[in-house]
C-alpha cells in the first residue's frame, strides 16, 4: 500500500513537472515576442496602409483568411463527423473514412500549398486568391475539426437520444435539438484548434492566395490577400536588410489575432457549457 502511494506521487509530480515545462516554454515566446516586438508596434503602424509603412492590410487579410477557412471548414467538418458517429454503418466504409482523415493530419503543410497551387489555382482557374487560399486551408484543417467534433458527439449520453426519440422527435431532430448543441462546447475546442493550425501557416498560402504588396484589401474572393505570417516571411528571408523590430511587432500583432479568435471560441463554449451545465 505504502509503495502504491509513492508510485501515485512520483507519477502526479512527473505529470505536473511536464504541464510547469510547457507553459514555460509557453511564457518564454510570449515574452520573448513581446520584449522585442512591444516598443516597435504603434497605433499608427497598425492603422497605416503597408504602401505608407503600417501593416493594416496584413491584419485584415489575416483575419479574412482565417474566418473564411473557418467558415467554410465547420460545417463540412461537424457534417462529417455526424454521419461517421450517427449514420455510417460500422464497416470498412467508415474505417476507409477514418483512415483517410488520419493520413490527411499527417500531410506537410507544404505539400497542401503545391495541391492547393494545382488544383485550386491552376486546375479550378481561380489563380492566386482568397478563396484559393480559404479552400486549401480548408483541407488542412478539417481532420482536426472532424476527429474533436467525432468525439464531442460520442460524449453525448445515449439516454439524451433515447429521451428525445421516445418523445417521438425524429432521428435527425435528436441531432439537431439536442446532440449538437449539448456537443457545442467540444464542437468549439475543435474550431480553437483549427484556428490555432492555420494562423501561422505560410507554406500552405505562399503559393495560392498571399502576396507581398496590393494596392488596398482584396474586393473580392478571387483577388490575392496580405498576410501577416507571409509578410513576415518576406520580410526577413527576401529582405535581409529589414528591421527585426519591425518583425518581431508583426509578429506580436499576429500572436495577438490569435489569441483574440481563439478567446472569442472559448467564450462561446463556455456560454453553451453553462447553457447545458451537465
Amino acid at each position: 500500500m505504502r509503495n502504491r502511494h509513492i508510485q501515485e506521487k512520483v507519477i502526479s509530480l512527473l505529470l505536473a513537472t511536464s504541464i510547469v515545462i510547457i507553459f514555460s516554454f509557453f511564457i518564454c515566446i510570449i515574452l520573448f515576442v513581446g520584449i522585442n516586438g512591444l516598443h516597435a508596434i504603434s497605433w499608427k503602424m497598425l492603422i497605416t496602409s503597408v504602401q505608407k509603412g503600417g501593416i493594416f492590410e496584413s491584419i485584415v487579410g489575416t483575419l479574412y483568411l482565417l474566418t473564411g477557412t473557418i467558415a467554410i471548414a465547420t460545417p463540412i467538418g461537424i457534417a462529417t463527423a455526424v454521419y461517421l458517429v450517427e449514420y455510417a454503418p460500422k464497416g470498412k466504409v467508415s474505417r476507409m473514412i477514418t483512415q483517410a482523415l488520419n493520413n490527411l493530419a499527417g500531410v506537410p503543410s507544404i505539400v497542401f500549398g503545391l495541391f492547393g497551387y494545382a488544383f485550386f489555382c491552376k486546375f479550378l482557374r481561380l489563380g492566386i486568391s482568397l478563396i484559393s487560399g480559404w479552400l486549401t486551408l480548408t483541407c488542412m484543417v478539417l481532420p482536426i475539426i472532424v476527429k474533436s467534433a467525432q468525439e464531442s458527439i460520442r460524449m453525448v449520453p445515449k439516454t439524451f437520444r433515447d429521451a428525445a426519440i421516445a418523445l417521438g422527435a425524429s432521428r435527425w431532430q435528436t441531432i439537431k435539438d439536442v446532440v449538437l448543441p449539448t456537443a457545442a462546447p467540444g464542437l468549439m475546442t475543435g474550431i480553437i484548434l483549427g484556428i490555432s493550425r492555420v494562423a501561422g501557416e505560410t507554406a500552405a498560402i505562399l503559393f495560392t492566395c498571399s502576396v507581398f504588396l496590393t494596392k488596398g484589401l482584396p474586393s473580392t474572393p478571387l483577388q490575392p490577400v496580405m498576410v501577416l505570417t507571409y509578410h513576415l516571411y518576406t520580410l526577413l528571408v527576401a529582405s535581409p536588410g529589414a528591421s527585426l523590430d519591425r518583425a518581431f511587432a508583426m509578429a506580436l500583432v499576429l500572436v495577438g489575432v490569435v489569441v483574440m479568435l481563439n478567446a472569442l471560441a472559448y467564450a462561446v463554449r463556455i456560454g453553451y457549457r453553462k447553457k447545458w451545465g451537465w
